[in-house]
């Protein structure tokens, strides 16, 4: 029985969680207080980990020896600084190469891309400043990692995330603008293609996005009104158009997008 362990495994990490538990995966899933621990789904065995730790214990080792990593501690945001959050990866590293991990799946986010406008795909020059440059740099240290796999996420949606939610409340920028969204279900699905493949096969970075992307407009309007909610307002946006591309992903032996457009998975959130 192949070891999973989810670090971070916050809204994200428990969707995955269930999947891989539901397929026969021995799937852990860390959190950094007993509290959520407490929360994660039947089935996943909770591990208390707090991050950065000062040296990788030997008990922590033995548990991630030739495991699985799917790391899906949230980017640094409002809670945490961008060298904290740096910290915490760069310590999950020491741990995973002196425990001898299998490999590490990195969930990312598209919002690397922030700044470019048109088409964007895993060949494109990303900037190395802001919350790009952020992004960047926190693959980069996970990279560090043998068998390292990038997924770089657009935004994501499914049960708990709702995105007839997203524009109550508050104004939107952008009506005009594409959406570039993916499901939990999706994701969930592809991560588990990467871990029945054999490693040697894997290419190491991939977008995950709905192939499909309707104007915010439209989409929004769709999802408030799906959930029988007022409409939603839009304020005007100088942001470039931007649609993130995901056919590399979409070449993944036995995968495919369950949700082609978001539209389409409205009753799945």
């Amino acid at each position: 029985m192949q070891k999973v362990v989810i670090v971070g495994c916050g809204w994200l990490g428990k969707q995955l969680a269930t999947v891989l538990n539901a397929q026969g995966f021995n799937v852990f899933g860390s959190r950094q207080s007993t509290a959520g621990l407490a929360e994660l789904p039947d089935g996943i065995q909770p591990l208390l980990l707090q991050l950065p730790l000062a040296v990788p214990n030997p008990e922590l080792c033995a548990l991630f020896n030739d495991s699985w990593l799917i790391c899906t501690i949230p980017p640094a945001g409002r809670v945490q600084s961008a060298t904290a959050y740096s910290e915490q990866l760069q310590s999950l590293v020491d741990i995973a190469i002196e425990a001898g991990v299998r490999g590490v799946i990195h969930c990312s986010s598209s919002g690397v891309y922030q700044g470019l406008a048109g088409d964007v795909d895993e060949q494109s020059v990303v900037q190395t400043t802001g919350r790009a440059g952020v992004l960047l740099a926190a693959e980069k240290i996970l990279q560090q990692i043998p068998n390292c796999i990038t997924l770089r996420l657009a935004g994501l949606i499914g049960p708990g995330r709702d995105p007839a939610r997203f524009g109550q409340g508050r104004s939107l920028a952008g009506a005009e603008l594409p959406v570039n969204l993916v499901h939990a279900a999706d994701i969930a699905r592809f991560v588990l293609s990467l871990l029945e493949r054999p490693s040697a096969e894997k290419a190491s970075l991939f977008n995950l996005c709905c192939p499909e992307h309707p104007g915010k407009a439209e989409f929004y309007h769709a999802a408030a009104a799906y959930a029988g909610l007022p409409p939603v307002a839009f304020t005007s946006s100088d942001e470039p158009p931007r649609i993130v591309l995901s056919a590399l992903s979409q070449q993944q032996p036995g995968f495919y997008y369950q949700f082609q457009s978001p539209l389409q998975a409205l009753g799945s959130c």
